[in-house]
């Protein structure tokens, strides 16, 4: 009788249901695959946007840049990565790709700024993007050591890494920039003496010598406050100039590519 619970319980244990295994998995499955589901389609709008949000940022960084340059305040050429890959379309004399920032200045841009007796003034004409590239369009103008105005179109295609450029193609007209040197060159065989452009105002880099070359071959020279310092006659022959001051000492010089080289003294001439 102590033992009469027994069958009851084997009754109970018999009517038990176990639930169905596979629908609980279907179930659980359903589950998990609702929740990874929405966890990618999360993962793919987030990076969506901060993708958007880096290529924005980018056009952002251009058109500041942009703007510092025509304002005369910064250089756009600090936007580039220390290992930039800067390639020219085209078959000019630039034409080509330029490995690292360094070896592009050097090599591109000085050359061409060596041409000119301006900076190239920027104009916008459009800031685009395309997927990770920003498209930068303008124009540059600039007075050049011919006494010609420089002019040229130029397209950027630029993509960013970190802030910074690191591959960029340029589309531009290479035949302006051609001739920016065939111009330059010409203008150089001509002397100093047929040009007459030695009349007026030299000027070292620190200001302190001014030394003003007048049209009746007499030269007046500032030291410092020293109005008037030296003074005395000259003669140009070529490129050559020789000096006699009215106390009676001679000097000379000679003008290379529109500098002066006078007495240990670089002077450049006055705007």
């Amino acid at each position: 009788m102590a033992y009469s619970y027994l069958p009851n319980v084997k009754k109970k244990i018999q009517g038990y249901v176990a639930p169905d295994f596979k629908i609980l998995m279907d179930k659980s499955m359903k589950i998990i695959y609702g929740l990874f589901s929405l966890g990618m389609l999360f993962h793919f709008q987030t990076g969506s946007a901060q993708g958007n949000s880096g290529t924005e940022e980018n056009k952002m960084t251009v058109t500041k840049a942009f703007e510092q340059w025509q304002e005369g305040k910064g250089n756009f050429f600090d936007l580039l990565d220390e290992h930039v890959e800067w390639r020219v379309s085209g078959s000019g004399i630039f034409s080509g790709s330029y490995k690292g920032k360094q070896g592009f200045l050097k090599k591109a841009v000085i050359p061409i700024n060596d041409q000119l007796t301006t900076t190239i003034k920027p104009e916008l004409i459009d800031i685009s993007v395309d997927g990770k590239t920003v498209w930068l369009h303008w124009l540059g103008t600039a007075s050049t050591k011919s006494g010609k105005i420089y002019h040229n179109e130029y397209a950027w295609k630029l993509e960013f890494n970190k802030g910074k450029i690191v591959k960029a193609v340029v589309f531009l007209d290479t035949q302006a920039l051609e001739n920016l040197f065939t111009n330059t060159s010409n203008t150089m065989q001509t002397t100093i003496e047929e040009t007459k452009e030695y009349i007026g105002m030299w000027v070292t880099n620190d200001g302190y010598i001014r030394h003003e070359l007048l049209p009746n071959n007499r030269y007046d020279e500032a030291r410092g406050k020293r109005k008037s310092a030296y003074q005395g006659t000259y003669d140009i022959s070529g490129n050559h100039i020789n000096y006699k001051d009215d106390t009676g000492f001679v000097a000379d010089g000679e003008f290379k590519e529109g500098v002066l080289y006078h007495a240990g003294m670089i002077l450049y001439k006055e705007k």
